[in-house]
């Protein structure tokens, strides 16, 4: 049954389309949007009319009802689906800024000819992303309604906005652009015709605007410039989404412009105008902002958080997106916040990125004299700095609310408030101890796209970055290595981490596409190249906050320690490490605590799976490096006992994936990540089978990162 009834205490219409209750979920092999498996032809975009339409444009006949109070109409209209992209997995953000233009064109173009029918009366653009919003397609598409009425919402828009007018002689939505301009601090984002902002009002925590800087009524207004804007900003605010939680986020997207052929509203166009309005159901990552009672009874909302507090991370999360696709973008858009925070004009500002890494094998055998394979990652730490003309030392975080003062050429002193301080501050007093003054302050603008306590060495990747930006502003002339060691004493001497040099070697000197094989006794290292072929690197984040981490690993330090005095009865060697697994197999009867015998069984054979790995990556032998990916996870749980719940879960639910073909924890283990060795053809499945079987497990939302072999710390 399709038909329109009369809402008499709103003063609107309800669609009633009862054949949508049996709208089909489909899967990507039964999607009839799919060129390979649906009914649809080879396209790049297409306008498709709705399978299930609320309104049509020849709706069937209705018994019209006899009442003084209700009444009823046709449902007269039209609903079309626009397919973004023939591919079931791309979202907006990942195609190209020309094809976006190409689906505002086709936007554009349905609404021009949506608005000959002089019986609709709003032409209404969106797009519904999430199964948290109702999504039953999956396949990249937005939709377009053309409603015989003005939405209800839109009329009180439209209501507010002519009253303003009236009073003000402005349009409402220019002013709120002025507003927000003038205030500066819930702004996102900005071309030359669009600014993205989170409105002072806005009752959801992440609920953006996207408007038009100059006053167009209708999409169709926009020339060829803004609709090359239209494109880049909605690429950039989508992508961002998806970083605020490295989640797919759900949004409502929808597009408000002015109403036709309608007579309800006298001179709209001059007081009322284009812009997008996004519904985000999100408050935490897997927390639900419902719109309840008060909301949904009384439309009387409450945001559940501070909108200012809100555009810092939306800020941060527009960082990481465009770090990951468009570094050029990525540096314009640091500097611009550099400037903004430090109060400068456009000057000359270095940026330079020090990387996270992973370890591809040799687990907790830094500290037994073994070696280990790091690999430095796509993610990463930048610094950008600028001389200032006094001593002062300005240091501010894109993701910390502090700036912090220090003076040049003197010691700092440990801060207890404000931690993430302490490793800079450690760093200055590296470079003050061994004689290397500073001439000039300079201003600091940190950011990481690296995640908090997951064991891919973001503190290492921070003090690196630091440290090299100093080095190069200076003209201080440390090498690479040096630098590493700096960190590394920064951190042990300073912040009060006891760490082994492994991070701050990786992130310093990686190269691209190269692993590292580092002898941890005398940092002695070799390049191994670090093809993969048809197999990526996924890195899983368990998001178990690691627990425990410093008194289990003096405890395991303390037990290896044991193990090597007892073994050392009969072989005299330096370190576990240094021991061969048939020398222990000879000798293993020395050690009678089975705790401490799996504590030295998995250092030795832990050593050798790493000099196996490395003969495999020389020979391209990946099904060979999968299994010993594997040995080790399973000789981490078993021997060394540092994965626990969450770790184990992950590896067991990742290693039964089609395509993966190996997986193990990666750092000090007690939570933290895995890497995954993954055929790209599987990449998609993998992800989303993982994700279910691990959340319906533990109860946690992992985090993918899809990681590269990257080059170490360097200016960009």
């Amino acid at each position: 049954m399709n038909e329109l009834r009369y809402n008499p205490l709103l003063g609107t219409w309800v669609m009633v389309a009862t054949q949508r209750q049996n709208r089909p979920h489909m899967d990507e092999d039964r999607c009839p949007f799919c060129p390979s498996s649906g009914n649809i032809k080879n396209y790049e975009i297409l306008k498709y009319d709705n399978d299930f339409p609320a309104l049509m444009p020849n709706p069937p006949e209705i018994k019209k009802i006899k009442s003084k109070l209700y009444k009823n109409e046709k449902s007269y209209g039209k609903c079309e689906v626009i397919l973004y992209s023939p591919d079931h997995k791309a979202n907006l953000y990942e195609l190209s800024i020309n094809h976006i233009q190409k689906i505002i064109e086709l936007w554009i173009n349905r609404c021009k000819e949506l608005s000959k029918n002089k019986k609709n009366k709003y032409i209404f653009v969106f797009e519904n992303k999430g199964e948290e919003v109702g999504v039953t397609m999956l396949h990249p598409h937005g939709q377009i309604y053309a409603y015989p009425f003005v939405p209800l919402k839109l009329k009180i828009e439209l209501d507010n906005a002519e009253k303003f007018h009236k009073k003000n002689k402005k349009c409402i939505i220019c002013q709120m652009n002025e507003e927000e301009i003038k205030s500066g601090n819930r702004i996102i984002y900005e071309n030359k015709s669009f600014i993205a902002y989170l409105p002072y009002f806005t009752d959801y925590p992440y609920g953006i605007f996207i408007v038009s800087k100059k006053h167009r009524p209708y999409l169709s207004d926009l020339d060829e410039f803004e609709k090359n804007d239209f494109a880049d900003v909605l690429k950039v605010i989508e992508g961002s989404f998806d970083k605020i939680f490295n989640r797919s986020f759900p949004f409502m997207m929808c597009v408000h412009q002015c109403p036709v052929n309608t007579d309800e509203y006298k001179n709209f166009k001059k007081y009322y105008h284009l812009h997008i309005e996004f519904y985000t159901p999100l408050r935490a990552k897997d927390k639900i902002k419902y719109y309840a009672s008060s909301e949904s009874g009384a439309w009387a909302a409450a945001n559940v958080a501070l909108v200012e507090d809100k555009t810092n991370e939306f800020i941060s999360s527009k960082l990481k997106y465009l770090a990951s696709y468009d570094i050029e973008k990525f540096k314009e858009q640091f500097i611009y916040h550099f400037n903004k925070i430090h109060n400068k004009k456009n000057e000359t500002t270095s940026i330079y990125k020090a990387p996270a890494r992973i370890n591809i094998i040799g687990e907790h055998i830094d500290y037994n004299g073994g070696y280990v394979l790091p690999v430095a990652i796509d993610l990463g730490c930048y610094t950008a700095i600028k001389k200032r003309k006094d001593n002062k030392i300005i240091l501010s975080d894109i993701n910390k609310k502090e700036i912090i003062i220090l003076k040049i050429n003197k010691k700092n002193r440990f801060n207890n408030k404000v931690i993430w301080s302490n490793y800079p501050a450690g760093v200055l007093n590296e470079f003050y101890k061994m004689g290397l003054k500073l001439k000039n302050g300079f201003d600091v603008l940190f950011f990481s796209d690296i995640p908090i306590g997951s064991g891919l060495s973001s503190s290492a990747a921070f003090t690196v970055s630091f440290a090299y930006a100093l080095n190069s502003l200076n003209g201080f002339n440390l090498n690479k290595k040096e630098i590493a060691l700096l960190c590394k004493q920064a951190e042990n001497n300073f912040v009060g981490v006891k760490c082994g040099i492994m991070d701050q070697f990786a992130s310093s000197l990686s190269e691209r596409n190269y692993a590292i094989l580092l002898n941890c006794n005398n940092l002695d290292y070799e390049k191994i190249p670090f093809e993969l072929g048809d197999y990526k690197i996924v890195v899983i984040d368990s998001n178990k906050k690691r627990q425990l981490f410093e008194s289990k690993y003096n405890e395991r330090l303390k037990e290896c320690k044991i193990a090597l005095k007892l073994l050392n009865k009969k072989i005299k060697a330096k370190d576990l490490c240094s021991i061969t697994p048939g020398e222990f197999e000879k000798n293993k009867n020395l050690i009678k605590d089975k705790i401490i015998l799996k504590r030295a069984k998995h250092a030795i054979y832990e050593n050798e799976r790493v000099k196996k790995a490395v003969l495999a990556l020389k020979n391209k032998d990946l099904i060979k490096l999968g299994k010993l990916l594997n040995q080790s996870q399973l000789s981490l749980k078993e021997n060394y006992e540092v994965t626990g719940a969450e770790l184990d879960a992950l590896y067991e639910i990742s290693i039964k994936q089609k395509g993966c073909i190996g997986s193990r924890m990666t750092g000090a283990g007690f939570g933290g990540c895995t890497i995954n060795l993954v055929h790209k053809d599987f990449i998609y499945d993998f992800k989303k089978n993982v994700l279910y079987e691990y959340k319906k497990r533990v109860g946690l939302y992992p985090d993918f990162y899809m990681c590269k072999a990257e080059q170490g710390v360097e200016k960009i």
